[in-house]
């Protein structure tokens, strides 16, 4: 099942960017997201994909809220009888949207993240003015009801001695600074001892060329659950790997709110989630 906006068939210019977000089962917070990418400030043309991974009540929220932009076209994904949420299950649909788009771009919203109004245009410059296919801003880390996260650790490991040890090395990295919630993620080139590898998803701007070449990793094994290596990671990993020139807006365009499956220890994400399949 798909569905457009009442005005979807009208003949529009073809997109520069598809804006791909996955959903499931939050229509409040995913209400915040379709609003993000409906007030982007930018000159080219882009479309917002949501892909609904089999909620229909997800779905018939869409179709009894308010009309989305005539931008916005979404898809309900059916499972199978051995499908899960987890890494794997969003690998796979993210590689699908990439597949259906034919816009040479492709931007990641997560259902539960915002961005800020200037999000795709200051990536599309950066893109412009290096010629590169992989570009990415900053974030800023914020709790869930929308403060600022100033915790000094790092929210993905549950070893709370582990959390703070990883925040310390990334404060000597550069990456966070006590006292403030912004995140200076980066990629290192192979050749840099004791790298930085850390983009999330909603962070990047990739040509849709490169995902076709460079898909999404969608097996997931007992180490990665462990070490909480999800498939933003296993992207940033394989685009290293391969050389790929990576530039940075420098800029933190992504509100990044915590609380998603990668940071959540106190209750299942879903009541079918798994880190494996």
């Amino acid at each position: 099942m798909n569905g457009r906006s009442p005005d979807a068939s009208r003949r529009r210019p073809e997109p520069v960017v598809t804006v791909v977000t996955l959903t499931r089962t939050r229509p409040t917070l995913l209400a915040r997201a379709l609003r993000s990418v409906r007030e982007q400030q930018v000159e080219h043309e882009f479309e917002h994909l949501v892909v609904v991974d089999d909620c229909h009540d997800t779905y018939r929220s869409l179709r009894e809220g308010p009309p989305p932009a005539d931008n916005t076209r979404w898809l309900v994904a059916g499972r199978g009888p051995n499908d899960v949420s987890g890494p794997g299950r969003s690998s796979r649909l993210r590689n699908m949207a990439v597949r259906i788009s034919e816009a040479p771009w492709i931007a990641f919203l997560d259902d539960d993240n915002e961005w800020e109004p200037d999000h795709l245009a200051t990536l599309l410059a950066c893109a412009a003015r290096t010629g590169h296919r992989a570009i990415h801003s900053h974030l800023r880390m914020l709790n869930a009801d929308g403060s600022p996260y100033l915790g000094r650790r790092e929210p993905w490991p549950e070893d709370d001695a582990d959390g703070r040890a990883e925040y310390e090395r990334m404060r000597v990295k550069g990456v966070v600074s006590p006292g403030s919630c912004v995140r200076r993620d980066r990629l290192d080139p192979l050749d840099t001892p004791d790298p930085v590898i850390s983009v999330d998803t909603g962070e990047w701007l990739l040509a849709r060329a490169l995902l076709l070449s460079v898909p999404f990793r969608d097996r997931f094994d007992a180490r990665d659950e462990a070490e909480r290596i999800g498939e933003d990671d296993k992207l940033a990993i394989d685009l290293r790997n391969r050389g790929e020139p990576v530039s940075c807006t420098e800029r933190p365009t992504l509100r990044y709110y915590l609380g998603g499956y990668s940071n959540n220890f106190a209750k299942p994400f879903d009541s079918t989630f798994s880190w494996r399949d």
